[in-house]
């Protein structure tokens, strides 16, 4: 409208002006908020109308198992099938050579068809070296480097896997599975002392945790290794950890790490290293590692008078003169429950040695 004619409205009707003003605003935000009905649905995320040539799906987010965990699952061929893997020891040896016809199985006092029967040159040995590195340990770290090598060479064969795990205020893996003995003892010569706490100056560490604490997880190393590394293998497997038996920190408990290796069928074998000079005479000593092995079918070894290449000796011949058995209980799975395992020496072999076993298992837990 030309500006001469609204000149007088406004003169005559001034109260008319702000009654238009207030329209033409009203009109104004109705008309952004349609036009910008559009744009909101561009932005909105759109299902694909077709197939898009070249399109990957993206990877599922990860995912960290909640501590702590019961068991952890052992993928066997059979699910019907019940595995254990033992030795025979007869003083301070070993005693290979054994048959089918010298072992009894019994669960739970009830005797069982052995339906299969290995020795240990026939199956695949995976094998988790964990080494204390925490302060306690850092006159006998140097020790065990020189030491650890030589171990790899003399057990591991091609067809045999192994790992290293450092464990202090946090758990960091220093090699994952392998066959190169020479890996593994460049990954053990790497490893460092650790710290008493997870802003430790000892703690220099790769993955440093600020959530934990502690300076020693020993029970939460056992249970890393056999959930992430050992659950998954088939045949012969085994945790050698070295350690002054010292637990600080951990998440999960002794009772866990035992029912952790008995799910994934591992024997733990521990090398006991402890200094007097750190603890100044409040060592309180192995006693729940010394248990959780025996549970598991492994032994514990106390290094005394620096004699721990004896130990390591001790070591590669029980994983040199194991035996495996498999059989299907009597009593279905399905039932649940612990059940307890017995290994008997019968025969002429009755006499010949003490079986070392697992204690038991849970039946229905998935694992064997």
């Amino acid at each position: 409208m030309p500006q001469r004619n609204l000149l007088p409205l406004r003169a005559v009707l001034p109260s008319m002006r702000m009654i238009f003003l207030r329209a033409a605003v009203l009109v104004s935000l109705a008309c952004i908020g349609f036009a910008s009905l559009p744009l909101r649905a561009q932005l909105l995320p759109q299902a694909p109308s077709g197939p898009t040539p070249h399109a990957e799906p993206a990877p599922p987010p990860p995912s960290r198992p909640a501590l702590p965990i019961p068991h952890a699952p052992t993928i066997v061929a059979n699910a019907n099938l019940v595995n254990v893997v033992f030795s025979v020891r007869h003083k301070n040896s070993f005693v290979a050579g054994l048959t089918r016809k010298d072992f009894r199985v019994l669960e739970d006092g009830v005797a069982q068809h052995i339906e299969f029967f290995s020795a240990a040159e026939n199956q695949p040995l995976t094998l988790g070296w964990l080494l204390d590195t925490s302060p306690s340990q850092v006159n006998l770290l140097p020790a065990e480097q020189d030491l650890s090598g030589e171990f790899f060479r003399q057990v591991l064969r091609p067809k045999d896997l192994a790992f290293v795990l450092g464990f202090d205020a946090d758990i960091r893996l220093l090699q994952d599975l392998t066959a190169s003995p020479e890996l593994l003892a460049r990954a053990v010569n790497r490893a460092h002392i650790g710290g008493g706490s997870a802003g430790s100056i000892f703690n220099p560490g790769p993955f440093p945790s600020s959530t934990q604490i502690g300076g020693t997880h020993l029970w939460d190393a056992i249970v890393e290794a056999c959930r992430d590394r050992l659950a998954q293998q088939v045949g012969r497997k085994a945790i050698v950890v070295i350690t002054d038996g010292q637990d600080q920190g951990s998440q999960h408990t002794p009772a866990q790490a035992a029912r952790v290796l008995m799910d994934s069928n591992t024997v733990l074998f521990a090398v006991i290293a402890a200094d007097p000079r750190f603890y100044h005479g409040f060592y309180t000593g192995a006693g729940a590692l010394r248990k959780v092995a025996k549970m598991s079918g492994g032994e514990t070894y106390y290094v005394r008078g620096g004699h721990m290449a004896r130990d390591f000796n001790q070591i590669a011949a029980a994983l040199r003169s194991q035996y495996s058995v498999g059989y299907r209980p009597t009593r279905p799975l399905r039932y649940g429950g612990y059940r307890k395992i017995k290994i008997k020496l019968v025969g002429a072999a009755k006499g010949r040695g003490k079986v070392r076993a697992r204690a038991g298992y849970y039946a229905g837990s998935g694992s064997r």
